[in-house]
């Protein structure tokens, strides 16, 4: 596939860095809410010939996580005064392509229980961390759990343990 050409001269209204589950997300709404938007991406466009199914190359020897192997080292630093410094073996395995590990991953799209947004209120804070609520509710995220089930596809039957939903997937 050709990538889009684009002036690099011409200004536009958002740069988005990285096409994985939340660039690409972010880049589709604002692109059809009339904004001029660019994705960078750091890899390549696969294609479904590009996979196998092989779970061991890929869990395993990090095919798809290409890292200092391909030319994509990732670097850690304490603060911005140190300089970074190539960590081999990185805990941070996420995929140097179009769409990031958003193409390779398992394709579970889980959804957080009601509990989950209210559970220090509920069960207790924990001493020496930050664990609090989230701002908002199950109720409030529950139409955009459907929207983008609805959009991207996910498929089965809903669960015994599923939190409730609007509506069933597609």
């Amino acid at each position: 596939m050709a990538q889009a050409g684009f002036a690099t001269r011409e200004q536009v209204d958002f740069v988005i860095v990285g096409s994985g589950a939340a660039g690409g997300i972010v880049a589709r709404e604002l692109s059809t809410a009339g904004f001029s938007v660019v994705v960078l991406e750091q890899g390549p466009y696969l294609q479904p010939g590009d996979f196998r199914h092989d779970e061991w190359s890929y869990t395993q020897n990090e095919e798809l996580v290409w890292g200092s192997r391909k030319g994509h080292p990732q670097t850690f630093r304490r603060s911005e005064n140190e300089k970074a410094q190539i960590v081999d073996g990185a805990p941070l395995g996420y995929a140097h392509n179009v769409g990031g590990s958003s193409v390779h991953f398992s394709g579970n799209f889980w959804r957080l229980h009601p509990i989950d947004f209210h559970e220090a209120s509920v069960r207790g804070t924990i001493a020496g961390t930050n664990f609090t609520d989230w701002p908002i509710s199950y109720e409030e995220l529950e139409p955009y759990y459907t929207r983008v089930e609805w959009e991207i596809g996910v498929s089965g039957t809903t669960g015994p343990w599923d939190p409730p939903r609007s509506r069933d997937y597609p």
